[in-house]
């Protein structure tokens, strides 16, 4: 299965800052649940990185496949909602397109822009049309890890900063962090109707954190609305 270079770890925020261990909105439209019958799923966004310098993220292709099989699984174990079929594009100019409009949208969606706001994804638009489909499901993975001496060494230096400023400033340093979302696109209405991300400092690459992510994604769809 093909994956993505280098567009989800365009984000390089997290360093220093908060974490939400569940930022998710849920239904953003008059589109409620039992309007949705069935959603065609696009392949998933995956980005995981390695930190083994500074702060500085590098893609890494083995991580990120580890995180899409994993999300993957379990997007397949959530029985909720109604994927009928995966929309897989051959022709390579077409689906990057499409991965580079699922990445502005996450970055939309990171940056807490308000659903009503999101830009229409036009090639996501016109593939779901021409398939007569009205419900489409976007699905992004983004994350990174740092590896044990780079941890190590900013914690130390998050001490010393917090030393010399008298407590005034301690940066934050992660150890790990994974971002997921799952949007769903109204072709019908071409605005969106289910926005829902969720975030937190835990690994991309292991089972239980998407086992987590799965049901802060979905809970409020699983709400009868």
């Amino acid at each position: 299965m093909r994956t993505h270079h280098k567009l989800a770890l365009a984000i390089t925020l997290l360093f220093v800052g908060f974490f939400s261990s569940c930022a998710t909105q849920g239904f953003v439209s008059n589109v409620t649940r039992a309007d949705i019958q069935q959603i065609a799923q696009f392949e998933i966004l995956t980005d995981v990185g390695l930190i083994e310098k500074g702060n500085k993220i590098v893609n890494n292709d083995s991580l990120t496949q580890i995180a899409q099989t994993l999300f993957e699984t379990a997007l397949t174990k959530e029985k909720t909602l109604p994927v009928t079929n995966i929309i897989v594009i051959e022709d390579n100019a077409i689906h990057n397109q499409v991965q580079y409009e699922i990445a502005t949208l996450m970055n939309c969606v990171e940056s807490k822009m308000r659903p009503k706001n999101l830009p229409i994804p036009p090639t996501i638009d016109s593939i779901l049309c021409a398939r007569n489909e009205r419900f489409g499901m976007l699905v992004y993975d983004w994350g990174f890890v740092r590896t044990g001496g780079n941890y190590a060494k900013q914690a130390v230096k998050s001490v010393a900063i917090g030393i010399l400023t008298l407590g005034m400033v301690i940066p934050v340093y992660y150890k790990e962090a994974t971002h997921t979302g799952i949007l769903i696109y109204d072709a019908k209405n071409h605005n969106f109707a289910y926005v829902a991300n969720v975030e937190g400092e835990s690994s991309p690459v292991k089972e239980s954190t998407y086992q987590r992510h799965m049901q802060g994604l979905t809970w409020r769809y699983n709400k009868k609305r």
